[in-house]
């Protein structure tokens, strides 16, 4: 990775922690961001939230799709249960996401994959019927995950803890960006959000290697026009490294 130039368009806290990962590899990483986290902060959205994890034990299942959800959560969940509710199931959908809650002392464990189809495919075998389900997640998410538990006889409620919005920039941001070697994009929001400033201020980025983290976003980057669009299978940064030194090593040889 020495010298290679990474966009990273995570939303931050996590931009600044991939940026430095890729320092420590001899990287040179360009920061911006194309998802501007805010969580809930109003005292009574507060208070809603936390009359809502006042209720946990009643789950069976806690899933959490997102870094952030995971740690907006356990803060919230360290102040209503100094002790945390035992017999249940704590999942994150991803490696970062579990790595994420395992710091932060929740006992997630995470399917093989790492998004929502892998989890509703791992989670097969577990019998969901009647079983109450909490995610854990930003306003507004995709409903595909509880729909699939819906359908085997879940009853699914949702946690919300922040909402998404497009960050802005203007034609000079792009004028002045560094070229960079590679793209990640983490979500299928992100390609969205940077495909709409990409076309509008600088669209030869459009031939620049776009890494994704699943086939599902693959197909969206495809359908946004993106040329070089590469599956890293995963949003983690370990999944985006081995990905672009492989895609790298390719054009090496």
């Amino acid at each position: 990775m020495q010298g290679v130039k990474v966009l990273v368009t995570r939303p931050e806290p996590e931009n600044t922690l991939t940026c430095q990962a890729l320092s420590a590899l001899g990287a040179t990483p360009i920061s911006l961001p194309m998802l501007d986290i805010r969580p809930l902060s109003s005292d009574a959205e507060l208070a809603a939230l936390r009359s809502q994890l006042y209720n946990l034990d009643l789950y069976q299942f806690v899933i959490f799709v997102s870094k952030n959800a995971a740690r907006l959560a356990v803060e919230l969940i360290d102040e209503c249960w100094p002790m945390l509710p035992v017999g249940m199931h704590w999942l994150g959908i991803g490696q970062g996401t579990t790595q994420t809650l395992n710091e932060l002392h929740i006992p997630a464990i995470s399917n093989p994959g790492n998004n929502t189809e892998a989890m509703l495919d791992w989670l097969k075998p577990v019998k969901m019927r009647d079983q109450k389900v909490l995610i854990v997640r930003g306003a507004g998410g995709r409903p595909d995950l509880a729909k699939g538990l819906q359908q085997r006889g879940a009853i699914v409620d949702y946690l919300e803890l922040y909402k998404r919005h497009t960050p802005e920039y203007t034609a000079q941001t792009f004028l002045f960006l560094e070229r960079p070697d590679v793209i990640w994009a983490t979500s299928g929001e992100s390609v969205t959000n940077l495909t709409t400033y990409v076309d509008q201020f600088d669209p030869d980025l459009k031939n620049t290697a776009l890494f994704v983290p699943s086939e599902r976003v693959a197909q969206l980057a495809k359908s946004l026009r993106w040329n070089q669009v590469i599956c890293a299978q995963g949003a983690d940064d370990q999944r985006l490294i081995a990905a672009t030194q492989q895609h790298l090593g390719r054009q090496h040889d």
